[in-house]
């Protein structure tokens, strides 16, 4: 049907069809980044630190909380393992509780960040030069018609020497 109805339009006309085509595909795949990471580093003296990791969620999405029952969706974990000449001084502290709710999709309760969320850790230098941190990120988003599927963001911070 399509090869028919493609046939009938002339050249010119079939090329914008195209274009606009792949446009319109192009703009969906940038859309469909619900959740977007920032890192953040402060020094609060020579020698330590505050990390803080930000999730910037749309309106209309959630990103799944750090403790998530089996069964359920991905939850969000955050992992510094791989990062050099830091040594961390406490653990992960987020910003705002997740909300608690009842999930339709999943049918069970589950807990949810709907906005934006900071995450943030203490650290101490252990050795300046050459001194980075790694976050990796492991986290999944949906909003009230479907989910994306789980990703991993790699985040990272060199110190200058």
């Amino acid at each position: 049907i399509f090869c028919n109805f493609a046939k009938n339009i002339p050249a010119m006309k079939r090329y914008f069809l195209i274009l606009f085509a792949v446009v319109m595909a192009a703009a969906a795949a940038v859309a469909q980044e619900p959740v977007r990471w920032r890192m953040n580093v402060k020094m609060t003296s020579e020698t330590e630190g505050i990390v803080t990791l930000r999730a910037i969620i749309d309106e209309g999405w959630h990103m799944y909380s750090t403790n998530i029952p089996e069964g359920g969706p991905r939850p969000t974990q955050i992992s510094f393992e791989g990062s050099k000449g830091v040594k961390f001084t406490d653990k992960l502290k987020v910003g705002t509780a997740p909300t608690e709710v009842d999930d339709p999709m999943f049918e069970m309760k589950l807990s949810w960040w709907a906005a934006n969320v900071t995450f943030t850790r203490k650290f101490k230098l252990t050795d300046p030069d050459g001194a980075k941190i790694n976050a990796a990120v492991s986290f999944m988003a949906c909003n009230d018609m479907n989910c994306m599927p789980p990703k991993n963001v790699n985040l990272s911070y060199e110190f200058n020497k």
